[in-house]
C-alpha cells in the first residue's frame, strides 16, 4: 500500500488503486497525509475543503467523507499496514508509516543524497526521488488555501532537487545532462532565474554557447517586458561567465551533508506559501569546496561465521571464483541436501572477504524449510540497515524496499548469499543493483529461470571424494582416533554417502562416546 501525492492524490494497493471518489474527498486524504501521525482539527480540514464561507453542513459533509474512506482502507486491510483512520474530539488522525508516503520517501532520498561522498551516488539518488513525481503535487483534489500553500511548497521542493541535481551533474562535468533536465523546468517556470542561469551554464558548460545566449537574452527580454527589472546578480554572473570565457567548475565536490535530525513533513496545520521549504542546499558549481565530513556507513557484514571443519571442494572453489568474475555475476551452486552448498558458499566469502570491501550480506531463504520462506520485506529489513538505512526509514512495501535496495547498492562492491532458494522469482527480487556486486545463490534445483533472465552460473556440488570424508571426520573425532580405525572411518564415510552434513551428525555422536 502506497500513499501518493506527488501527483494525483491516490491510494495504491496491490489490487490497483482505491476508488476514492470526488475532489473534496481527495482533499481530505491530501490534508490528513500532509499532517500523517498528526491530529487535523475540523475547523483545519473545513479550510482545506472550501475556498470561500463554507456550507452549514460542513462537518456533516467531512463526517460522511470520513466514513467513505475509512471503509475503503479497511476493505484493502489497511490495518495490515499500520494504517488507521482514527476519529478524535473534535480532529481526525490518519496514522500511517513514513515510509507509505511517497512525499515522504522523497524527502528521505533527498536527505540521503546529501549523505553521500561520490557526486554520482547523489544523482542516482536525488533521480531516484524525482522519479516519484507523477504530476502536480495534489492532482485531482479540490484545494482550499492550505492546501493550496502545500502545493506550492511541495512544487518549490521539486524545482529546487530538480536545480541540485543539475549542479551534481555539472560536478561530474556532464553539463548535457544537466541542460537535458533544467531545459523542461526553465520552460515552465520562464520568470525563475535560478532556473535559466542553471540552463546557461549548463548550456555553455556543453559547448552550445550560442544557445546559452540566445537563453539569456530570451529572460532578461521576458523579466523587463513582465516585470519591468533587470536581470539578477545570478543570471547576470551566468552572462559574465560566457563573456569572459570563463570555465564551469567540474571538480569533485562532495553535497554537504543533510543535519542528523530527518527534515519535518509539510504541514497543512501551518501553510507559508511566502516561505516554501528549499529541499536543496545551494551549492555553485563555480565554487570549489573542500571535502564535507559525510558520514561514515561501516562494511555491512552479515556474514555467518566461517565453516568449521570444512575440507576439500579445491575445484568448486576454483569453479566458484571463475564463476564469480565479470559484471554483476550471479553464482549458483546446485546440490541434493546436505552435500555442503551453504559451507561453500560461506567457506569462499570468508576466504575473499578482501574482494568486498563495502561488506557481505546473507540470508536463509528456507526455501526447503518446513517453517516456511521469509517474506521479501523481512529480508530486506535486514540487509537496508546493514546499508546505513535507519530501521524506521525502511519502506513497507516489497517493491519499494526493493528499489532502494537496488539504488544503494549501485556503486558498492558487495556479496549478497542467498541461501536455501526455491525458486527464480524470489532471488530476483533481491539481486543488488551494481556491476561489482556479486551474488551466490544455493539451491536444490537448477533455477532454469534465472539462468535464462539473469545468466546465473551454475556451480554443480557432488559428494565428498573418500579422502575428503576421512578428513571431515579426522576433524570433528580427532585425528588419532581415526587412524586407529581406518577401516571403520572409511566404511562410516562409505555409509554417509559423502555426504557432509550426515558425517557431521554421526561425527558430533560418536564424539560423545568414546572408544
Amino acid at each position: 500500500m502506497e500513499f501518493r501525492l506527488l501527483g494525483t492524490v491516490s491510494v495504491d494497493t496491490f489490487t490497483g488503486p482505491l476508488p476514492l471518489g470526488p475532489a473534496k474527498r481527495r482533499s481530505l486524504l491530501a490534508a490528513l497525509l500532509l499532517s500523517a501521525n498528526t491530529p487535523v482539527s475540523v475547523a483545519r480540514l473545513t479550510e482545506s475543503l472550501w475556498d470561500e464561507t463554507p456550507p452549514s453542513q460542513a462537518r456533516s459533509v467531512i463526517q460522511g467523507h470520513v466514513s467513505r474512506l475509512r471503509a475503503l482502507l479497511t476493505g484493502a486491510d489497511a490495518a495490515a499496514y499500520g494504517v488507521e483512520l482514527v476519529t478524535l474530539t473534535d480532529a481526525y488522525l490518519l496514522r500511517v508509516p513514513e515510509s507509505l508516503l511517497d512525499a515522504q520517501r522523497f524527502e528521505e532520498l533527498l536527505m540521503m543524497a546529501r549523505q553521500q561522498r561520490e557526486p554520482g551516488d547523489a544523482a542516482m539518488m536525488l533521480t531516484e526521488a524525482l522519479s516519484l513525481w507523477q504530476g502536480p503535487a495534489l492532482g485531482g483534489a479540490f484545494t482550499g488555501p492550505p492546501l493550496q500553500a502545500a502545493a506550492h511548497t511541495l512544487e518549490e521542493s521539486r524545482l529546487a532537487t530538480v536545480e541540485e541535481l543539475a549542479r551534481t551533474y555539472t560536478v561530474l562535468g556532464e553539463h548535457h545532462r544537466a541542460a537535458a533536465v533544467l531545459r523542461p523546468e526553465a520552460v515552465a517556470h520562464p520568470m525563475r532565474e535560478s532556473l535559466a542561469a542553471s540552463l546557461i551554464k549548463a548550456l555553455y558548460g556543453a559547448g552550445r554557447q550560442a544557445e546559452a545566449l540566445d537563453w539569456f537574452h530570451r529572460t532578461r527580454r521576458l523579466l523587463a517586458e513582465e516585470l519591468g527589472i533587470d536581470p539578477g546578480r545570478e543570471l547576470a554572473d551566468a552572462y559574465a561567465l560566457i563573456l569572459r570565457g570563463g570555465v564551469v567548475a567540474d571538480d569533485p565536490v562532495v553535497p554537504v551533508p543533510a543535519p542528523a535530525s530527518a527534515p519535518a513533513p509539510v504541514s497543512v496545520s501551518a501553510p507559508t506559501a511566502e516561505a516554501p521549504v528549499v529541499a536543496a542546499v545551494a551549492v555553485d558549481p563555480l565554487v570549489r569546496l573542500p571535502l564535507a565530513a559525510a558520514p561514515v556507513v561501516p562494511p555491512a557484514e552479515l556474514l555467518p561465521r566461517a565453516p568449521r571443519g570444512f575440507q576439500g571442494r579445491t575445484e568448486e572453489l576454483a569453479a566458484l571464483s571463475r564463476a564469480a568474475a565479470g559484471e554483476a555475476p550471479v553464482c549458483l551452486i546446485t546440490g541434493p541436501a546436505g552435500v555442503g552448498k551453504t559451507a561453500l558458499a560461506l567457506q569462499w566469502a570468508h576466504h575473499k572477504a578482501a574482494v568486498f570491501p563495502d561488506g557481505r550480506l546473507y540470508a536463509d531463504l528456507r526455501g526447503f524449510s518446513e517453517t516456511g520462506e521469509p517474506a521479501l520485506t523481512d529480508v530486506l529489513r535486514e540487509f537496508l540497515p546493514a546499508l546505513g538505512v535507519p530501521p524506521r526509514r525502511v519502506p513497507e512495501s516489497a517493491s519499494a524496499a526493493a528499489a532502494l535496495f537496488r539504488t544503494l547498492t549501485e556503486r558498492r562492491r558487495l556479496l549478497v548469499i542467498l541461501d536455501n532458494a526455491r525458486d527464480s522469482a524470489t532471488v530476483r527480487a533481491l539481486l543488488p543493483g551494481g556491476p561489482d556486486c556479486v551474488t551466490l545463490v544455493t539451491s536444490r534445483h537448477r533455477l532454469e529461470g534465472l539462468i535464462a533472465s539473469d545468466a546465473a552460473r551454475p556451480v554443480p556440488l557432488d559428494v565428498l571424494e573418500p579422502q575428503d570424508g576421512m578428513a571431515l571426520l579426522a576433524g570433528v573425532l580427532g585425528e588419532e582416533r581415526v587412524l586407529a580405525e581406518p577401516v571403520a572411518a572409511q566404511r562410516l564415510a562409505e555409509l554417509c554417502g559423502g555426504l557432509p552434513l550426515a558425517l557431521r551428525v554421526v561425527a558430533a555422536r560418536l564424539a560423545g562416546r568414546p572408544g
